[in-house]
């Protein structure tokens, strides 16, 4: 009777969301949370090349069709609440928002387009920081102020803890731990904590029902906008243009109108990578983009598909670091995971027939 949390490293962008939705689906997760951020986050997963994500719930439930919560650290906007709840044909039984979240105004948005600051740091414009901003100066409206928000409200800390007691829970991170305002590089940073004890805290579960904290790990770390990848060297944008290894930004260029281009580094700086296990106190490593090290294993699902190359890799990641990478994500399809224990669930017709129905 426990809980999974699962959070990003280094600078996000390493599919959290995706992981969350795996390792809930592999313990039968009772329920999957959120604690922090608010809609500037984007977790997703590809389902036949088509991209089905989310902004405002976590994508832990996907695969598990569990319950959701959003504790009392989450920031909801109403509007885009309500979209993703109908886009996934949630139920006010199964979608809860603790009665205590501030709220995301359409104010707190256009103060973000309209700030020279959130242009300048590459910020989503979401509303998320201004409306956490209000809630510190107590001037931000809460959860249990909107009416079309009622059917759905719950004292989430108390579901959250009953519900590990009887099982399994998994909660979600937002963004990789370098983009927390604590830990990250001031000002290019989101508006919040994003490391294990704030996602703890935000979904107001007893600390002392975690069992374990898996964090993502990209295998080779990639980050937007200016500031270091850690003392390692970096991929030029011709190199990934070559390799096939090229990511594109959920950020619009402001110049040119275009996706940015994702910068990427061509190893691991283990020093940030030991940091971001001392902030989150992790005990698992999931490694995902597994095939821009090594494309031969592009969308493997068993442990003994991968090559040389990518099992060193991994023996070196745990030899430096202490911890045992547990599962590996080895291409764009949601369904390329590979667990070490070759222990993940079998993917059955009914699931594949629903999640076609999000596109």
């Amino acid at each position: 009777m426990s809980a999974d949390v699962v959070v990003g490293g280094f600078w996000g962008d390493e599919a959290k969301g995706l992981v969350s939705a795996w390792q809930s689906f592999r313990n039968h997760s009772q329920a999957v949370f959120r604690g922090t951020g608010g809609t500037n986050p984007e977790h997703g997963l590809f389902y036949n090349i088509h991209y089905i994500k989310v902004n405002q719930l976590p994508l832990g439930f996907i695969l598990q069709e569990c319950p959701i919560g959003l504790g009392p650290g989450t920031a909801i906007d109403p509007d885009k609440f309500l979209k993703e709840v109908h886009r996934f044909r949630l139920s006010p039984e199964q979608v809860k928002v603790d009665f205590r979240c501030p709220i995301i105004t359409p104010a707190n948005i256009q103060e973000e387009i309209d700030s020279a600051k959130m242009n300048a740091i590459g910020s989503t414009k979401s509303g998320t920081g201004i409306a956490f901003s209000h809630a510190a100066l107590r001037i931000a409206p809460i959860a249990n102020d909107i009416p079309e928000l009622a059917p759905y409200l719950a004292d989430v800390p108390a579901m959250a803890n009953e519900l590990a007691n009887q099982g399994k829970i998994s909660l979600e991170s937002t963004q990789g731990t370098f983009l927390s305002r604590y830990h990250g590089e001031y000002p290019n940073v989101t508006s919040v904590d994003v490391t294990t004890p704030s996602v703890i805290a935000g979904v107001g579960l007893d600390w002392r029902k975690v069992e374990n904290v898996i964090v993502c790990v990209k295998a080779l770390p990639t980050r937007e906008g200016t500031g270091s990848l850690g003392d390692v060297e970096e991929f030029s944008v011709e190199e990934m243009r070559a390799n096939g290894t090229l990511e594109f930004s959920s950020i619009f260029d402001p110049e040119t109108g275009k996706r940015q281009i994702r910068r990427k580094a061509k190893s691991i700086d283990y020093s940030l990578l030991n940091r971001i296990i001392m902030l989150n106190g992790v005990n698992q490593i999931a490694l995902t983009f597994c095939e821009h090290v090594d494309p031969e294993i592009r969308d493997a699902t068993r442990w003994a598909q991968m090559t040389p190359k990518i099992k060193d890799l991994v023996s070196e990641i745990e030899r430096r670091t202490g911890v045992e990478v547990t599962l590996l994500n080895t291409g764009k399809e949601w369904s390329s995971m590979v667990s070490k224990a070759d222990d993940l669930p079998e993917i059955t017709p009914e699931l594949n027939a629903r999640l076609a129905t999000y596109i």
